[in-house]
């Protein structure tokens, strides 16, 4: 209780002091910067973005040991450094920039980590959820608004209630994948349709929002709501969609292709380094411009060669870099200047209808689009329970990509778009502080799924060898930890086996079947030769490998780790801390 206390304090602390020195030392590096020569303009800039980069680390850091998700976290230091963060939010080029690269790797994440094979045995519910869901979602969002707006006393333009609704009727992968990690789910379609639905929606609220500011802006704010989502079907609209779709899909299949190419090229020379990293974020960023250039959805073709190369293969030390950058630099920024960019005094005359608008927003329609979408299929071999449908009903966290559409929106300077901004942010708030820490609960309540075991539980006494692993690839290295065993005289050996964000049951259940059939041939061909048997075991744990690896050694009895020399995300000064020897296997 102490450490809780300790940590909300630090944590109210630094809000503290990054308000003081934005609010007084703002003006002090303006006047700093602007007066040193002509590249006063490129340094302000860049010292805006160092503040982004230090706030990002910091909140990543205090967020870890807390029940408040970083993303709420970097809301909340947007608003403190909202002053300083000027620097950037009043940079119209700066901020467009970083925006739109932040929401094209965000994108291309998405597509990585859809399940793309279970993605095709459910592409009928994930796609009635993600793309007519989403656009319901959005229009019944958009009715409600003015409605709620009078009952507050707020006028809200329908062209405003109509890009809000588009803008934050998506959901967030990035939000929902930590709450579903600590399950075990008996389904596993129930989590894989979460987040599968997730980044697709992203990519469709992306072309609701561009389409309806395309049009608003060429023909002016509609009477209705209704009008102007029957402006969608018109010939020349629906062609204007088709072309988007088209022109998005094929930039996004080139750019599958050139990974493809280079991941072949790549297994030819067997080599792993870590410029790779460099056209990861090369090439997502090349499908937006290109997709952009010719009239199509850059968003689109950015998710879609995400999820295409996903099905072949992609190396786990680029995709961890990757993970880390988006994790650690993007994220936090996106929040932070949606922080930055609301005024808090509206946020505060906004309270009473964003709040009101969140809750029905969780509670009234997403529960109505869930089942609505659901149902249909449940005479189908798909068969959802209703059970599933409740849980689903709950996962509705909103999160970066509609906040990136928020700040596209207010960027486009609309008539009454500076109510989008406090509404929006109050529904996205809500979202992320009410529904991940219930997420785990109500899945065991509603029993269809298990909290994960803390850390996996040796049953063997004794020394032990571990080998790790993260897939399948424990069947050609264990004749070297079985052959170091014997020379070092260790009878016990334990495959260590840590999926991470691939943890299932299924998953896990085939790995368990596969090394359980790999330790009885081992002790089979030992007896023939009258050798001694191995006391092997299968531990499988939830988490980030270097955690479990870690917990392993602090119970003590750890001869030796054997692991992939890519595998591991430790520096070798942490593997030199730990104290006990490493192998790295090729």
């Amino acid at each position: 209780m102490r450490d809780v206390a300790q940590n909300y304090t630090l944590i109210a602390c630094m809000l503290a002091i990054s308000w003081f020195l934005s609010s007084h030392f703002t003006v002090a590096i303006n006047g700093a910067f602007r007066g040193v020569n002509e590249l006063g303009g490129t340094l302000f800039v860049l010292c805006g973005i160092v503040i982004v980069l230090m706030l990002g680390f910091i909140i990543y850091e205090l967020a870890k040991p807390t029940a408040i998700p970083s993303f709420v976290l970097a809301i909340f230091f947007g608003i403190g450094a909202k002053d300083i963060l000027s620097i950037i939010t009043k940079n119209p080029v700066t901020l467009t920039t970083l925006i739109v690269i932040g929401a094209v790797l965000i994108l291309f994440e998405g597509g990585l980590e859809t399940p793309f094979r279970k993605f095709k045995n459910l592409i009928g519910p994930i796609l009635a959820l993600a793309f007519v869901g989403t656009i319901i979602n959005a229009f019944l969002f958009a009715q409600m608004l003015p409605i709620l707006g009078e009952a507050f006393g707020v006028n809200i333009p329908i062209a405003a209630a109509i890009l809000l609704g588009a803008a934050i009727a998506s959901t967030d992968p990035a939000a929902i994948i930590p709450s579903l990690q600590t399950l075990i789910f008996k389904k596993t379609r129930v989590k894989h349709i979460a987040i599968s639905e997730s980044a697709i929606n992203d990519v469709v609220g992306a072309i609701l929002v561009g389409i309806f500011l395309t049009l608003f802006m060429e023909n002016g704010e509609p009477m209705h709501v209704g009008d102007a989502y029957r402006l969608l079907i018109t010939t020349e609209n629906f062609s204007r969609i088709v072309h988007t779709i088209l022109i998005g899909t094929a930039v996004g299949f080139i750019g599958f292709f050139i990974l493809h190419i280079w991941n072949y090229w790549k297994a030819r020379v067997q080599t792993e380094d870590g410029t790779d990293a460099a056209l990861f974020i090369a090439i997502p960023i090349f499908c937006y411009m290109m997709a952009t250039l010719f009239g199509g959805s850059g968003f689109l073709a950015v998710f879609l060669c995400g999820l295409l190369f996903h099905v072949r293969s992609h190396f786990r030390h680029v995709e961890h870099y990757f993970s880390q950058t988006i994790e650690g630099f993007m994220k936090p920024m996106i929040f932070m200047l949606l922080g930055a960019m609301v005024d808090v005094n509206a946020l505060i005359e906004y309270t009473g209808i964003g709040i009101v608008a969140g809750l029905i927003f969780m509670f009234i329609l997403r529960p109505l689009i869930v089942f609505a979408m659901l149902l249909p299929f449940a005479k189908t071999k798909q068969k959802f329970s209703v059970c599933e449908m409740v849980f689903l009903s709950f996962v509705r966290e909103t999160g970066v990509i509609p906040a990136i559409l928020l700040i596209t929106i207010q960027l486009s300077g609309l008539p009454g778009t500076e109510l989008i901004m406090p509404i929006g942010l109050w529904v996205i708030l809500l979202t992320l502080i009410i529904e991940p820490p219930l997420t785990p609960l109500l899945a065991c309540k509603l029993g269809i799924a298990k909290e994960m075991p803390n850390s996996p539980e040796r049953k063997h006494s004794g020394p032990v060898a571990v080998l790790c692993s993260r897939g399948y690839s424990f069947p050609e290295r264990m004749d070297t930890v079985v052959k170091w065993a014997d020379n070092h005289h260790v009878e016990n050996i334990a495959l260590l086996h840590c999926p991470e964000e691939k943890y299932s049951g299924d998953f896990t259940s085939d790995v368990r079947k596969r090394a359980t059939a790999l330790f009885k041939s081992i002790n089979q061909h030992r007896r023939n030769s009258e050798k001694k048997e191995v006391n092997f075991e299968f531990l499988c744990g939830k988490g980030l490998l270097q955690d479990n690896i870690e917990s392993m050694i602090e119970g003590g009895d750890v001869s030796i780790i054997f692991v992939g020399s890519k595998m591991l995300d430790y520096r070798m000064e942490d593997v030199k801390r730990l104290e006990t020897p490493f192998f790295f296997m090729s």
